[in-house]
């Protein structure tokens, strides 16, 4: 598992957006990539094929992001969470065909976007064997941080909720994962709600 998550997104200010966001709160981040050719030709060159992909429903070119979901689920076995403006009965029936962990409607908050990028690691960690939750050593703080994680609060949110700095944040981040032998926080905060 490599934390990573691969944006397939048309709209180039949408998409570095969601890629800003996503590397701060310690995801890896693969493209973005404004089309499937694009995409599959990213996730062919990647060291670490994405666990989770981020995928608009309507793409450039001829072919659609709900085609190209069931490419990544079936070549790069990534979970999927769509991301569109679309919400008719047509597009739902096509992306149901992906099974995606979540579809999330434009326009959406970091909460919910981050929701949903946690929601799709969570259904990896369960379909997998993890250690047991109860071996986990964390400090009374480093609890309180990855609850509001777990809520879909960014650092900056959680900084500003408990009066520490961004930087103290990310320390406590690092010391939980380090000490408990975890490389990401998806998979610690699966751990604590097992």
């Amino acid at each position: 598992m490599h934390n990573t998550v691969l944006i397939v997104e048309d709209e180039m200010i949408t998409a570095a957006n969601i890629a800003e966001l996503l590397t701060e709160e310690g995801y890896a981040i693969i493209g973005p990539a404004k089309n499937a050719a694009e995409a599959i030709a990213l996730c062919e060159k990647n060291d670490h094929w994405p666990d989770v992909s981020l995928c608009d429903v309507q793409l450039k070119n001829h072919v659609r992001g709900t085609e190209l979901a069931l490419t990544l689920r079936q070549r790069f076995a990534s979970e999927i969470v769509f991301l569109t403006a679309y919400a008719d009965q047509q597009t739902l029936r096509e992306a149901f065909l992906a099974s995606p962990v979540m579809y999330v409607v434009k326009p959406y908050t970091d909460v919910q976007l981050l929701v949903a990028v946690q929601m799709a690691f969570h259904k990896i960690f369960s379909q997998k064997k993890m250690q047991d939750s109860s071996l986990l050593q964390l400090t009374a703080r480093e609890t309180e941080i990855m609850q509001l994680i777990a809520k879909g609060l960014t650092t900056r949110q959680i900084a500003q909720k408990t009066g520490l700095s961004t930087e103290t944040i990310k320390t406590h981040r690092k010391n939980a994962l380090r000490r408990n032998s975890i490389s990401s926080i998806p998979q610690l905060i699966f751990l604590m709600n097992q």
